[in-house]
């Protein structure tokens, strides 16, 4: 028989025995990211997990003298991403999985640049991505400070476009069961266009959606590479029709009637008699604003002959555009269209890209789409 003493033993060691096996389980399904960021003292540092369409606050913590953090995750998905944001200083894209321990070192500064990973292989790929962004972004903002050659500005921007895109692809193609795929896929070109989303990149889109059902068939990114898989085959379904504009002699065009800044109404066939470019852009996206300013100059040239710009808007805050217009001091009809309530111009004219524009001759018939440059200028002098 037992003693007294011997069973409170046996209980204090089942005790002690049950505390490891839930602190063993809690571990396995938490993750934690933890490091040091330096010159960073007193800055807020928060972690939000990024999902389809939004981002939830998860923890935060003010960066003392040393610099140092550490978050928890009490359960982590494996194709859930998290944001490390550093007040106004930068963020920084992480995938953490259970069990994981990441460590993160950086400089505050310039923190995707500077910043150092382990513990997670996937979130090293992932600071790969970002640091190659970012020197493709910094290359893409010195050649928007060249205003004398806008040709082989347009050049060199196509070329880093490319450069990224490719190295994109080939990570989505050797890791297509890694949700970091999926990060590499919805990764922008200098900040605001997306690499990927044309109709040419819907075996690329397949294969990964393909492969992201059969390893994370709940994730919500599946579910919107499925959805945006399904947008590019119905809008292929209308290259019939896109083709006819683009290749087409003469098309009738359809009419558009918008609002200028100050509420006076636009109608584009009260230009009829005149050279016209319709032209869809947004202030946020930063080939559409190297556009307008290789545009201003052809404009400037040829508007006294009867060249007219007709330019359409797709910004979703009209405060922007506004502000843009002024900024870069836009001289031709500049308009905004409503796209949270559906834009019917951009509709009508099948725009899925931007930019895109338009060129319409004197008797008011549509002759081409998508003229650039010293293309353009030749085009529109030819319709003069």
């Amino acid at each position: 028989m037992h003693t007294l003493q011997q069973k409170t033993d046996m209980k204090k060691n089942l005790s002690i025995a049950l505390l490891a096996l839930l602190t063993l389980g809690c571990t396995q399904q938490s993750a934690t990211i933890k490091g040091r960021i330096d010159n960073a003292n007193g800055a807020l540092l928060t972690l939000e997990k990024v999902t389809v369409g939004k981002t939830v606050l998860v923890d935060s913590a003010r960066l003392n003298d040393a610099g140092n953090f550490s978050f928890r995750i009490k359960k982590s998905e494996p194709a859930t991403f998290y944001q490390l944001r550093l007040d106004t200083l930068g963020s920084l894209m992480l995938l953490a999985k259970s069990g994981e321990q990441i460590s993160l070192s950086a400089q505050a500064q310039n923190l995707v640049a500077s910043s150092s990973v382990s513990g997670s292989e996937e979130a090293e790929q992932m600071l790969l991505l970002q640091k190659n962004s970012a020197s493709i972004n910094q290359q893409f903002d010195s050649l928007m400070q060249i205003t004398n050659n806008p040709q082989e500005v347009r050049r060199s921007v196509n070329k880093l476009f490319v450069q990224q895109k490719q190295h994109n692809t080939k990570l989505i193609v050797l890791h297509a069961a890694s949700p970091v795929s999926i990060f590499a896929y919805y990764q922008k070109f200098a900040r605001q266009t997306p690499l990927f989303g044309s109709a040419d990149d819907r075996f690329l889109l397949r294969m990964l959606a393909d492969s992201m059902r059969v390893h994370f068939p709940k994730s919500s990114y599946t579910q919107s590479l499925f959805a945006e898989l399904e947008n590019i085959e119905n809008s292929l379904q209308r290259e019939e029709l896109q083709q006819l504009v683009n290749n087409a002699q003469v098309v009738n065009k359809p009419e558009i009637s918008l609002p200028d800044a100050q509420g006076k109404t636009h109608r584009l066939s009260a230009l009829k008699g005149k050279v016209v470019l319709l032209d869809f852009w947004d202030s946020n996206n930063p080939v559409s604003l190297m556009d307008n300013r290789e545009l201003i100059a052809t404009y400037k040239e040829l508007r006294k002959n009867g060249f007219e710009v007709f330019q359409v808007s797709l910004n979703e805050s009209s405060e922007q555009w506004q502000a843009s217009v002024a900024q870069q001091q836009l001289p031709w009809i500049s308009l905004h269209c409503d796209v949270k309530n559906g834009c019917t111009a951009a509709q009508k004219y099948l725009v899925n890209k931007l930019p895109a524009n338009f060129l319409i001759n004197r008797k008011g018939e549509l002759v081409g789409k998508n003229f650039y440059g010293e293309e353009l200028k030749k085009k529109v002098k030819e319709l003069l």
